[in-house]
């Protein structure tokens, strides 16, 4: 027994890790299982398009293997994108999944990598050992997904991909345990990368069969191009293992929204930011004002909370002041711990504050396309938190 891990053979100009690891695979004519997909900290510098990088469980031994993936490694590497980095990690046994969890959370070097167990390293000096350890350390237990991923014949990579809308929309309806599959705003398939990369498609679902049983129905009643083969992964997309626990904060800035829509607000727990790209998220966070009380998930970097999702969870009062006073004058404060006043006739009001009370919001996230793997969608996990209101008020 052996487990294999690979990153980083493609680039922003075309190649896919996954299609590499499936031909390394069928190369090498070993039996495996448990292959997995693995998405990374978004933030980590030089990383490709997705973060992605992906492992299996060979049913070798680690010697045998050895020989085997050195066979491989010229090929591999004349394989790559120019531009690309790869590392290939074998290891006799699965590594501790502590690796993985820091490779998803922060920022990680590849000399923060240990292996103590028996191992060895394929590499071309980048970063590619470290997504391909943390593929291995991944276990998945509390929470995975799953993708079956399918490849495009060579003859057709670099062309307009063909696969019917129409058919991918009744394929959402028919198969609800995948997920992702549509952008309903735009009426527009998400399934199709945008890259010249040898992927037709990916559909993700709950379990193994969901997409497995989706795929076969899109091929046998949709217009598609013909394909090279696929593979069925177990992944942590849409699972939220980058980001920790809710966060509830009070607004004590009005939020800055500069020309690019892009907006930003101090907290009581922090800076936040939301892009344009963020959509009801970057909405809802525009109209906040200072007094607002809100959670979010978010990632931290560089000091400043990215949000991935907000809501309002008590609303300041709008358009805030003093009641009136039945003489027609403004009520005014007539000091620390009493009530207002009119300054004209004495009354003095019960009410300190009038204004415009709106309710709280429901949780808010990006469109379906501008939503990171690893989040997990509103349909498939609702934030939970415990919220002490007293403590915000």
């Amino acid at each position: 027994m052996a487990w294999l891990g690979l990153d980083d053979t493609d680039s922003l100009d075309g190649g896919c890790t996954t299609e590499m690891f499936v031909r390394l695979l069928e190369r090498m004519g070993v039996e495996y299982d448990d292959p997995r997909l693995v998405r990374l900290w978004p933030f980590a510098e030089n990383r490709t398009r997705g973060n992605a990088a992906v492992a299996a469980n060979l049913k070798i031994s680690f010697d045998e293997a050895v020989n085997l993936v050195e066979e491989h490694w010229i090929w591999l590497c004349e394989r790559s994108e120019p531009d690309s980095n790869p590392g290939m990690v074998l290891t006799e046994e699965q590594l501790d999944e502590s690796i993985y969890w820091n490779a998803v959370r922060m920022h990680v070097e590849s000399t923060d990598i240990d292996t103590p167990i028996r191992h060895h390293l394929w590499s071309t000096g980048g970063t590619g050992v470290i997504g391909a350890t943390a593929a291995i350390a991944w276990r998945g237990i509390q929470d995975h997904t799953w993708e079956n991923t399918v490849y495009r014949s060579a003859e057709n990579i670099g062309s307009p991909r063909r696969i019917d809308e129409n058919s991918i929309a009744e394929m959402d309806k028919k198969f609800p345990g995948t997920f992702l599959n549509r952008d309903p705003r735009k009426q527009k398939g998400l399934i199709a990368p945008r890259s010249p990369c040898p992927v037709l498609l990916g559909i993700r679902g709950e379990t193994e069969d969901d997409v497995r049983s989706a795929f076969e129905w899109l091929r046998n009643n949709g217009d598609m191009e013909e394909v090279a083969g696929n593979m069925v992964w177990r992944t942590n997309q849409a699972c939220d293992d980058h980001i920790g626990s809710v966060i509830t904060a009070t607004v004590e800035t009005t939020p800055v929204v500069r020309t690019n829509g892009h907006a930003s607000a101090s907290t009581s727990e922090g800076d936040i930011v939301a892009f344009s790209e963020g959509g009801d998220v970057n909405k809802l966070l525009q109209g906040l004002i200072p007094g607002d009380v809100i959670s979010w998930l978010g990632l931290e970097h560089l000091g400043v909370y990215h949000l991935e999702r907000l809501r309002l969870v008590k609303a300041a009062l709008r358009f805030k002041q003093r009641p009136m006073c039945h003489c027609g004058k403004r009520m005014k404060s007539a000091g620390k711990g009493q009530s207002p006043r009119c300054p004209t006739c004495g009354t003095q009001s019960e009410v300190d504050w009038i204004g415009e009370h709106i309710e709280p919001s429901e949780w808010m996230e990006p469109a379906p396309d501008r939503r990171r793997h690893l989040a997990a969608p509103l349909e498939r996990k609702i934030p939970k938190d415990d919220i002490d209101l007293k403590s915000h008020i």
